[in-house]
């Protein structure tokens, strides 16, 4: 054997080990999904479509929400609850706002890859009974899911508004998310 194939067999063997160390460390250590248990920035923004789940005039309002999110963590994502209740907190004003709170024991969100998010709200708003719109502000707080969000945690200020007349709406979220 000459020197020259030597040297060129030794060169291919520290290439290929050098290149099985990179696959190693892009396989073991993800540059971008951090550690786990790591509070992360957390916002976006949600489409949503609102059933009526209780008749007219009927108190508490209970209503079934099914969102179309873009989400920092979970990108494109679905979602919602299908119990939100909606009660008085007030008598109406003059020129017809009535004050509400809200409160959701459950949201989901579903990433495109399966793994769930579960979050809870509760906050005010207002109903504008002359115009026929919904204003709404609170506390989205996340209390785990499956996949990479099992044990999340978080909080979240969630601030949006809907129709009453179309049951659509829209919503903003922004707040930081541990997992």
């Amino acid at each position: 054997m000459n020197q020259y194939a030597s040297s060129a067999g030794e060169g291919r063997a520290r290439g290929l080990a050098a290149v099985m160390v990179v696959a190693f460390l892009t396989i073991a250590v993800p540059a971008s999904a951090g550690s786990k248990d790591t509070e992360r920035p957390f916002r976006g923004s949600c489409d949503t479509a609102i059933t009526p789940l209780s008749r007219p005039g009927e108190i508490p309002i209970v209503l079934a929400v099914d969102v179309v999110c873009r989400l920092s963590h979970l990108g494109l994502t679905v979602g919602g609850t299908d119990r939100e209740v909606v009660v008085p907190a007030g008598p109406p004003s003059a020129d017809g706002i009535l004050p509400i709170y809200i409160t959701v024991e459950r949201i989901t969100y579903v990433a495109a890859n399966g793994d769930e998010l579960w979050s809870t709200f509760a906050g005010p708003g207002e109903l504008d009974l002359v115009a026929g719109r919904a204003t709404f502000e609170g506390v989205e707080t996340f209390v785990g899911g499956t996949g990479r969000f099992a044990g999340a945690s978080g909080q979240s200020r969630t601030v949006g508004e809907g129709s009453l007349v179309t049951n659509t709406g829209r919503l903003a979220t922004s707040g930081t998310l541990r997992y």
